[in-house]
């Protein structure tokens, strides 16, 4: 609990026009010795009906910032959830991509829980998306149940880690999906050197869920920012750099702001 007031008061702090908001965990699946999730809501600048963004962050899904979409910020109302325990544990060691804790069955539901509160007091649709481990987070979300997809309106997902730049290889259920019909956009820079987010990874991903998805599933290549070879690869402060969105988040949100414009 004092960890969460921490959070809400750093919160408070920021410029920019958020605040906190605590979201109860009560669906069946929830992990009950984590009943709170702790949310940050930032608001558009001006009131619209455009649909909010859930947004999940990458590495270990305990920061609040957007990260990438930092630059859709003020357009869209957006909610970033701070995880109560660490999404990478367990991952770091591994060259597949895969994000074991992101499948536990209380992320689904925490998500869920999140996806329902907002939806409820604000009447609007919701868009859910990610960055890396956020955005395999997502498709966690998705592969839970089939009714899942139905309480949003869209995907958004970038620099997703679903796979392995070695083996090429897709580590997602998707065979667990089941009447998909929304719009999804796989964001991806070119030069994205993480091993759990390869660029042939994330085109498969978009290949595969073609094959499920009624609605448009388009992949949308990011090439403006630094160019240059960088084989590191982590979260924290600058964990946007491994996935090559930190010079080209604003070609990155003019491309995010289109697609749910046109698909909304």
């Amino acid at each position: 609990m004092k960890k969460i007031l921490l959070l809400i008061f750093l919160i408070t702090l920021r410029p920019i026009n958020s605040f906190s908001e605590v979201v109860p965990c009560n669906e069946p699946k929830c992990d009950k010795k984590f009943d709170l999730t702790l949310t940050r809501f930032i608001e558009a600048k001006e009131k619209n009906d455009k649909p909010i963004i859930v947004w999940l962050s990458g590495g270990t899904g305990q920061f609040f910032s957007t990260g990438p979409l930092s630059e859709v910020e003020g357009k869209y109302d957006i909610v970033v959830m701070y995880n109560p325990y660490n999404i990478s544990s367990g991952s770091q060691n591994r060259t597949d991509g895969y994000a074991p804790v992101a499948y536990k069955p209380d992320q689904a539901d925490r998500i869920k829980s999140i996806i329902k509160f907002y939806s409820e007091k604000y009447k609007k649709d919701i868009w859910l998306g990610g960055q890396s481990f956020g955005a395999a987070r997502t498709m966690a979300y998705l592969t839970a149940s089939s009714n899942n997809s139905k309480l949003i309106s869209g995907i958004v997902l970038t620099g997703t880690a679903v796979g392995s730049v070695k083996k090429n290889t897709l580590k997602v259920p998707l065979k667990k999906i089941k009447d998909l019909n929304l719009p999804i956009g796989i964001f991806h820079h070119i030069k994205d050197v993480c091993d759990t987010s390869s660029y042939k990874t994330a085109q498969k991903l978009q290949k595969k869920l073609k094959e499920i998805n009624v609605g448009i599933t388009e992949f949308i290549s990011i090439e403006s920012g630094n160019l240059k070879k960088d084989t590191k690869c982590g979260f924290g402060g600058k964990y946007t750099r491994n996935h090559k969105f930190e010079d080209s988040r604003k070609e990155l949100a003019d491309t995010v702001i289109k697609f749910i414009n046109q698909n909304s």
